[in-house]
């Protein structure tokens, strides 16, 4: 399979009480990495919502297993583990540059869908230019 990766410095709005980074900005993070990994396969968001295809993220699993914290770079990667008719499911980790530390794992699963919020057939750029 494909593995993308994106570049991110933690910023220090992004922090919470304790000094490192907020749970739910990592979400934010690995919606990041997608959408511009996306953007630099030539395949961005808005070509789909023009032709009326949108991706919805329909579950994620994530573990947290270390904080980062403000001033740090991770790495965030992509990789297409499999696809189906209508939905497809990515792994996502993010990784403290600086010392190789695993910061969180994620596998999230996709749906296509079509106005009314229908399911329709995966976009082929799509699965070719992640899955293929």
């Amino acid at each position: 399979m494909k593995k993308f990766k994106q570049e991110l410095k933690v910023r220090s709005y992004e922090l919470d009480s304790q000094g490192h980074v907020n749970y739910g900005n990592y979400l934010n993070y690995l919606e990041y990495a997608r959408v511009l990994t996306m953007e630099q396969l030539g395949i961005p968001f808005q070509e789909f919502i023009k032709r009326k295809k949108f991706i919805v993220i329909a579950e994620v699993n994530i573990k947290y297993l270390a904080p980062a914290f403000m001033g740090e770079e991770l790495e965030i990667t992509l990789e297409g583990i499999k696809s189906g008719r209508a939905s497809f499911t990515f792994k996502q980790e993010i990784i403290r540059k600086n010392d190789g530390k695993k910061i969180i794992e994620a596998d999230l699963t996709g749906v296509f869908v079509n106005e009314s919020g229908k399911p329709i057939p995966i976009d082929e750029k799509f699965k070719k230019k992640l899955f293929d």
